[in-house]
């Protein structure tokens, strides 16, 4: 399987607090049967610029690399990127893409959209220059309608659901997710795990949920729906 939204580079955000917990986090995701995984640490565009950004990150890479085992996922390493208002006129974009792709994983705010925002990002998708995935979707089902969704994928862009509403919210929660899934609107599955504890990797436990509900073709989808991802390039 392969986790699509992570936060496990050591101390490059609110993710891994040291090396120690990056490893446990690698190994936490091999045993739940991920073999590959994309680093996204959170980029703001009001904090640091883009080639800032990837430098930062690249160098927690380079201090995790060395210390990994054969055995553990292969990493690809991203941004998760939040929204700004005239991020769709940004020429950086590329650069905050995941690396050899013209993947984009997009983090929207957490409060009811504008109209604004959602031309913005729809105009991104739709010009196909970038692909748009949706971070973790769930976060806004109370905001957010069905509409929305059509409205965005009508215009190009995918959706990542994280493991979290399949395992520790409530049924209808659960049961909206497991849905999304079902119905093919959900591309890539991602744990957006940050750390050992409270947001540790689950992989493992989620694709058991779904395999339980709804087959395990679906977790076959969603692993060749990310691998293709990683595999593309506009560029």
């Amino acid at each position: 399987m392969i986790d699509f939204h992570t936060h496990f580079l050591p101390q490059i955000d609110d993710g891994s607090k040291s090396l120690e917990m990056s490893l446990q986090m690698l190994e936490m995701s091999r045993n739940g049967g991920v073999d590959e995984i994309v680093a996204t640490p959170h980029f703001y565009a009001s904090r640091v610029t883009p080639q800032d950004f990837v430098a930062r990150r690249n160098g927690a890479w380079e201090r995790l690399r060395p210390n990994m085992t054969s055995d553990m996922p292969r990493v690809h390493l991203g941004a998760e990127v939040y929204y700004w208002s005239g991020i769709s006129r940004a020429d950086e974009l590329p650069t905050l893409c995941i690396e050899g792709t013209n993947v984009l994983l997009l983090e929207m705010p957490f409060k009811t959209w504008t109209d604004r925002m959602k031309n913005e990002v729809a105009s991104i998708a739709r010009d196909g220059y970038i692909t748009v995935v949706m971070a973790h979707i769930d976060r806004y089902f109370k905001t957010e309608p069905r509409d929305t969704w059509d409205f965005l994928a009508d215009n190009g862009a995918l959706f990542q659901l994280n493991t979290e509403p399949l395992l520790h919210e409530g049924m209808f929660v659960r049961r909206k997710a497991l849905k999304l899934l079902r119905d093919g609107v959900i591309s890539v599955l991602a744990t957006d795990c940050h750390n050992t504890d409270t947001r540790m990797p689950n992989m493992g436990e989620a694709a058991a949920i779904i395999e339980k509900h709804i087959g395990h073709e679906v977790i076959d989808r969603l692993t060749e729906n990310a691998r293709g991802l990683l595999e593309t390039s506009n560029f």
